[in-house]
């Protein structure tokens, strides 16, 4: 057995034998209803969630996916459920496993997601970014970004040495294929050299590429993908 951690969110308690299964392989809680739900996301901290999604209401799914989403250890969350058509009112989730299911198919899909983890989190020293928690951490510590503030800094990261257009950048971070409002741009910017740079007006780190081409990551060095996970659990 793993020390990683699941909770299986179930229709009722005649699911026992699936939750002993899972026992063999995992630490695991077991819950049937919200409230202890959205209580063990916050006691427990799983690294994955199991939802019965054809046995739990649209609105049960919606508000644990939520909270999962909120927690900040940011759990991987399998949807289980007839046919593998993307549910139309859940937008926050990693996989489906199709009904029915072989235990080890299941098996191989938790073991992938969790393996997967390292893979969120980006270095271009002295800067390390966790893609899924949006943690930034740089020579003045950690930081939590908003997702357009990690998006931005991601893009950069990735081409570290390179001019980035703004119209790339809007189109990367905010998925329109023209500049719209350009001063969006331009304030996320100020507050992601707020983290970076000793001096937001003398930027060092995060710089305006010459004639308003757009901006850059000037750092030597080369991306690594892979890492430890960062966390803020005073976030939460």
């Amino acid at each position: 057995m793993t020390n990683h951690r699941v909770l299986a969110v179930m229709g009722d308690e005649t699911n026992g034998g699936f939750c002993k299964e899972l026992a063999a392989h995992y630490t695991v809680e077991c819950t049937y209803t919200l409230r202890p739900t959205l209580h063990k996301i916050k006691e427990f901290n799983p690294d994955l969630i199991l939802i019965d999604y054809d046995a739990n209401t649209p609105g049960k799914v919606r508000r644990i996916t939520q909270a999962a989403r909120a927690h900040y250890l940011k759990p991987f969350i399998i949807l289980l459920k007839s046919g593998r058509a993307a549910p139309k009112d859940v937008s926050y989730y990693d996989e489906i496993v199709s009904k029915p299911f072989v235990f080890k198919k299941l098996k191989k899909t938790i073991e992938a997601l969790i393996a997967s983890r390292p893979e969120y989190v980006i270095q271009l020293a002295p800067y390390t970014l966790d893609r899924r928690t949006l943690v930034l951490d740089g020579p003045k510590g950690k930081v939590q970004l908003n997702p357009k503030m990690a998006k931005l800094m991601e893009t950069l990261m990735l081409h570290a040495g390179e001019p980035v257009s703004q119209s790339t950048l809007m189109k990367n971070v905010w998925k329109v294929n023209r500049i719209q409002d350009i001063r969006t741009l331009h304030v996320h910017i100020h507050w992601l050299r707020k983290h970076i740079e000793e001096n937001v007006s003398n930027p060092q780190v995060l710089k305006t590429v010459a004639r308003n081409r757009g901006y850059t990551i000037d750092l030597p060095g080369q991306v690594t993908i892979g890492g430890e996970p960062l966390y803020l659990p005073s976030t939460a």
